[in-house]
């Protein structure tokens, strides 16, 4: 197998392609939740609670079965795993597509496509395998899938007009066995198992985007989780934590809940797509500003900027003005792939290298997605909107960003008085 001129071998880009295209095609199943919540709510006549308890069985199913999806990639191998999720997915969106009940409904999308967490360190550790020089770029590369994907189908079936959930699940179900299959199956070189030393080598593309690596929304690759030292209550990485969990809770707001807040408000189709659209473009756009910024700004000041951002993009979102669909898309995308690696930055600068306690900082980030997702469905379902839940993101956001500008302001005293004390003692 050759290199090429970007020092990789060739099967590693053709891999790369490959896995591209297998979270292009994932990302419809993450359109169907975020569009089509009303439409499903009243077509199998449930509330938008059951739609969100589905959804947040799904993600904790998720979350339980990564460590079990590690352990099987490293004795299988993650191609076999990575095949055995997307045949899980496959089977849960045609599940859903061809029963078309509630219960069929919870079972497919809730249950089993939640086991297909099995896969979500897959993709990471063929990434580490497969390239020794250029793994961020490879990495960066294949988290663009997901929010491009966001992106165009958006309007693709808002454009349409006739298709419906239904349809979509279907797609989902048909591309999955046309393409995905295929992809797996011939597109991809699969790792020897129990070859994930040599994955994890860091090196000089990829050392300073370790921790982003590790915190990728869409398949993050599942650290070993430990029970946290004590140093773990300490006051970094009790901001860390809470402020993971508010962007957990964020993002199932906005996953589950934003199209709904839209057209509750009685906005237009076409003004939906084109927020959905900027939103997944905006992901892209922001996550390479905001790293550009973590790597020349103090990342305190970064992330209290960061949330004070999303304070103001809620607060819009809340107000119903007439632009606060795009306005919102603009300000929750800038942020949307970059609270996550910054707050693991901030553990692993400001807590003296145990930021690299990933797994347990993820697990507040898991809690947070589910406990946002189930509580939008519920707010709704008591309130008949969900301007509480709305409310809640404003507050969290709030205290997410206090809690980075205390540690920031906690150790500018503290380096001012060591500077004090060191020209004293001169």
């Amino acid at each position: 197998m050759g290199a090429t001129g970007f020092k990789e071998p060739t099967m590693a880009w053709i891999g790369l392609a490959s896995l591209w295209i297998i979270g292009f095609i994932g990302a419809l199943m993450r359109f169907i939740m975020a569009f089509y919540q009303v439409q499903i709510s009243e077509d199998l006549g449930i509330s938008r609670g059951f739609i969100s308890t589905a959804w947040s069985t799904n993600l904790l199913l998720a979350a339980l079965c990564a460590p079990l999806g590690g352990w099987l990639a490293d004795r299988y191998g993650p191609k076999k795993v990575l095949l055995a999720a997307s045949l899980l997915g496959i089977a849960g969106a045609g599940t859903v597509a061809f029963g078309q009940n509630e219960i069929v409904f919870f079972v497919g999308y809730g249950i089993i496509c939640g086991f297909a967490g099995i896969g979500s360190t897959t993709t990471y550790m063929l990434i580490f395998d497969w390239f020794k020089h250029h793994r961020a770029k490879a990495t960066g590369l294949l988290a663009s899938a997901s929010s491009l994907g966001l992106a165009i189908t958006t309007p693709l079936f808002v454009s349409a007009g006739t298709l419906t959930w239904k349809d979509a699940f279907l797609a989902s179900f048909v591309l999955g066995l046309a393409v995905t299959v295929p992809v797996i199956l011939f597109g991809i070189r699969g790792s020897r198992p129990g070859n994930r030393q040599a994955a994890e080598i860091p090196d000089a593309d990829s050392s300073a985007s370790s921790e982003r690596r590790e915190a990728t929304p869409d398949a993050p690759r599942a650290p070993r989780i430990s029970f946290p030292p004590a140093a773990a209550y300490a006051p970094v990485f009790l901001a860390v934590a809470f402020a993971l969990f508010t962007c957990g809770f964020n993002m199932g707001t906005v996953e589950m809940n934003l199209v709904a807040i839209h057209q509750l408000a009685n906005v237009s189709p076409e003004t939906i797509a084109l927020a959905m659209s900027v939103l997944g473009v905006m992901e892209i756009a922001g996550s390479l500003a905001v790293g550009y910024a973590l790597d020349r700004i103090d990342k305190l000041v970064m992330m209290t900027l960061l949330y004070g951002v999303r304070i103001a993009g809620f607060a819009v979102l809340f107000l119903h003005l007439g632009w606060s669909p795009v306005l919102f898309a603009v300000a929750f995308g800038i942020t949307y792939l970059s609270a996550i690696p910054g707050g693991l930055l901030v553990a692993g600068e400001y807590g003296k290298g145990r930021g690299k306690q990933a797994g347990w900082l993820l697990l507040f980030h898991q809690a947070g997605g589910i406990l946002g997702s189930l509580v939008g469905g519920l707010s709704f379902d008591f309130f008949g909107d969900y301007q509480a839940l709305i409310g809640a993101d404003i507050l969290l956001c709030a205290l997410a960003a206090l809690g980075y500008c205390l540690l920031f302001a906690t150790r500018h005293r503290r380096r001012r008085r060591n500077e004090a004390m060191e020209s004293a003692a001169g």
